[in-house]
């Protein structure tokens, strides 16, 4: 296996085909997914925040837009909060994916230079998984509709990882990211950015979330390299404002050579966690509702600002605990 290590950071391997050598930035200084409080609060300033926008005429000029921006942030923190009710699970996964994937742009503005496509991808991965871990209550079918929005080896690692915060086991997002590494998740990886760039699907999320923190909404009907690239400049990292398009390249062209060649691996797992790597067994399991990762909230706390570029997204995060 080469290896090639960059940045910052602990590093650890890739279990893909022949991959390099990756790390977290989490610990660092760097910015870390949102624990279960503070992306509580978050969601309920966004929607707040939305609503000031809409009423001093900067937003969607239709109402029905508007409103349809709005029912999603309320539904989201109705999910987070563990009051959503059974209604549609699998957009209920879409909107907590939603509110991961949009938290990837704090850490877009901080990447280190020449990054490896692995890497950001990694990151990108646990960002959007990270609300899926933590949040109280899902679906009784929620694994099932994990599986369809990213892959059913990603959504049984977070069953696992779920449950071992029902046995009082504390995850933390390094840790999740480092198991993470050694499956295939470049499939689940593509997967989320189809859907994100739905705008009946995860964009519809993604895109009130985006509008209510006055960054440029996402692509719509335009693909997963579009939003992959929206990921980028919105995030405007010092990486992508010195490569450009070159490393939009190189992470799709990582993520789609990765993805053809991904096979089916035996082992890893969450050490003592007691499951197989088998995806087809235990679906729809993590306990369904009041399942939740105990302790999992990181230490760390909200994503910084980081440096260079537009930093419209980081300023807005940390406006929230300025």
């Amino acid at each position: 296996m080469e290896a090639q290590a960059a940045g910052h950071g602990q590093v650890y391997q890739v279990g893909q085909g022949t991959q390099h050598i990756v790390h977290h930035h989490y610990g660092t200084g760097f910015p870390a997914p949102l624990a279960l409080p503070d992306l509580r609060l978050w969601i309920a300033r966004l929607a707040e925040d939305y609503g000031t926008i809409v009423r001093s005429g900067e937003g969607p000029s239709g109402r029905r837009e508007a409103a349809g921006h709005r029912r999603q942030l309320e539904r989201l923190g109705h999910e987070l909060d563990g009051s959503a009710g059974r209604g549609d699970g699998k957009n209920q996964l879409r909107r907590l994916l939603a509110a991961g994937a949009v938290q990837y742009l704090g850490l877009a503005s901080s990447v280190p230079s020449d990054p490896l496509p692995e890497q950001l991808m990694l990151d990108l991965a646990v960002f959007a998984l990270w609300p899926v871990v933590v949040t109280p209550d899902l679906p009784d079918d929620w694994q099932d509709h994990l599986a369809e929005l990213t892959a059913p080896r990603v959504a049984m690692l977070v069953r696992q990882v779920r449950e071992l915060g029902v046995r009082g086991k504390s995850v933390a997002p390094e840790n999740f990211g480092r198991t993470l590494a050694e499956k295939p998740f470049a499939q689940g990886v593509l997967a989320l950015l189809e859907d994100l760039a739905d705008p009946k699907g995860g964009g519809a999320c993604l895109t009130a979330m985006s509008l209510a923190g006055r960054v440029t909404a996402p692509p719509q009907k335009a693909g997963a390299k579009a939003v992959l690239t929206w990921l980028f400049a919105a995030g405007a990292g010092a990486a992508a404002a010195t490569e450009g398009p070159d490393l939009v390249e190189r992470v799709w062209r990582w993520l789609q050579d990765t993805a053809r060649g991904a096979a089916p691996r035996s082992g890893g797992g969450l050490g003592d966690s007691g499951y197989d790597d088998d995806p087809d067994r235990h679906r729809g399991g993590g306990h369904g509702r009041h399942s939740h990762l105990a302790g999992a909230e990181s230490a760390m706390g909200p994503p910084g600002s980081g440096s260079g570029g537009q930093g419209g997204f980081a300023d807005f995060i940390d406006d929230l605990f300025s």
